[in-house]
């Protein structure tokens, strides 16, 4: 039973290190102004995601990227993926900063 269980745990970390690898492989291929389906279609599945509704109308977009392995844990955390932002279905940019600064920007409604 030991040995199953160490079998699964490496099988997971070497599933995540390949899908983080891929993850920061093929964020260098997105390009400002993409639709969020071409984005999908380069990048897969985003480990997460957000949607907000700005005070102008706009609607903000986030998915979550997995692209690095800060804590040796099977979940997977925002702290480890690289958010890839959208504004009315368009890109806009990646990276935390760009979210902070365009919530600021946009004044994004929160509950």
């Amino acid at each position: 039973m030991k040995r199953l269980v160490l079998f699964v745990a490496a099988a997971v970390l070497f599933c995540s290190c390949s899908a983080i690898n891929r993850n920061n492989e093929n964020l260098v291929n997105l390009k400002v102004s993409m639709t969020q389906d071409d984005v999908v279609k380069i990048m897969g599945t985003p480990t997460a995601s957000e949607s907000y509704e700005a005070t102008g109308g706009e609607r903000l977009s986030i998915l979550y990227y997995r692209t690095e392995e800060k804590q040796m844990t099977l979940t997977t955390v925002k702290e480890e993926c690289t958010p890839v932002v959208f504004i009315n279905g368009k890109l806009v940019g990646w990276g935390d900063r760009l979210v902070a600064s365009t919530i600021n920007t946009l004044r994004v409604k929160t509950k």
